[in-house]
C-alpha cells in the first residue's frame, strides 16, 4: 500500500473517530441536561408543595418523584437500630427511602434543598437525604444529613464556623450554628453517634473536585441554637 493510500485511510479513520466522539459528547451532554432538569423540577415542585404544606394542617408532601415506598439498594449494616432497617451511612446507601422530611438552608453560601428520608442513590440524586437511624430535626440527638458533593452539597467547601443552618419541617423551624468541619474516612461512623444535645451533622464526599469515587468524607458539625 502506497503512502498516499495509507494517508487517505488514516484521514478517513480520524474523521469517523472525530464524528463518533462528537456524537458521544452530544449524547452525554443531553443525559446530563436531562438529569439536571429532572432535579430542578423535583426541587421546584417539592419546595412549592412544602411551602403550601406549612400553611395547611395536615399536609401531604409526597410530591412528584418523591418515593413513598422502600427502594431496594445494596447495603451494609453499621450498628443501626434493629427496627429501622440496614444503613450504610457514610457510603450513602440504604434500604429505606420515603417521603419529605423538611428543608435545609445555609443562607451565606446559597444552599437550599428539600430533605428526603433515606440515603439510597435514587434519593440523593434528587435531594439531600436524612440518614435513617439518626435524630429527626427538632428532636434531641444528632441529626445526620447526606448529600452529593457535585450537586446540593457542592457549596459546603465554602462553609465556616459560625455559619447558620436552618432546618424547616412541618412542625417548625430550627436554627443551627456551625462549630467545626473535618475530613474523615468513609468508615468513621463516630461522627454520626447520638448526642445528648441537639446537634446536626452534614456528610458529603471529599475532595470536592475529585474525579471518580472520592476516598474521604467531609463532615460539618453544628449545634442547635437555643430559642
Amino acid at each position: 500500500m502506497s503512502l498516499r493510500i495509507r494517508l487517505r485511510v488514516t484521514k478517513s479513520l480520524l474523521r469517523r473517530t472525530e464524528r463518533f466522539c462528537f456524537g458521544l459528547g452530544i449524547v452525554c451532554m443531553g443525559l446530563c441536561a436531562a438529569i439536571l432538569v429532572q432535579l430542578w423540577f423535583f426541587q421546584a415542585y417539592e419546595n412549592w408543595a412544602f411551602d403550601q404544606g406549612l400553611g395547611a394542617e395536615p399536609a401531604s408532601l409526597a410530591g412528584l418523584g418523591a418515593p413513598t415506598a422502600p427502594l431496594s439498594a445494596a447495603a451494609t449494616s453499621i450498628a443501626p437500630p434493629a427496627d429501622r432497617g440496614k444503613v450504610e451511612t457514610l457510603g450513602f446507601q440504604s434500604y429505606l427511602d420515603s417521603s419529605v422530611v423538611g428543608r435545609i438552608e445555609i443562607p451565606r453560601i446559597g444552599l437550599k434543598a428539600i430533605i428526603l428520608e433515606g440515603v439510597a442513590q435514587r434519593t440523593l440524586a434528587l435531594a439531600v437525604g436524612h440518614i435513617t437511624g439518626t435524630a429527626l430535626p427538632g428532636r434531641t440527638g444528632n441529626v445526620g444529613l447526606a448529600g452529593h458533593r457535585d450537586t446540593f452539597f457542592r457549596s459546603l467547601h465554602g462553609v465556616r464556623s459560625g455559619d447558620t443552618i436552618v432546618l424547616t419541617t412541618i412542625e417548625g423551624s430550627y436554627e443551627y450554628r456551625i462549630k467545626s468541619c473535618e475530613v474523615v474516612g468513609p468508615g468513621e461512623t463516630r461522627v454520626l453517634e447520638d448526642s445528648a444535645e441537639p446537634m446536626l451533622t452534614l456528610v458529603t464526599c471529599y475532595p470536592f473536585h475529585y474525579i471518580g469515587p472520592a476516598p474521604s468524607r467531609f463532615i460539618v458539625h453544628a449545634a442547635r441554637v437555643a430559642g
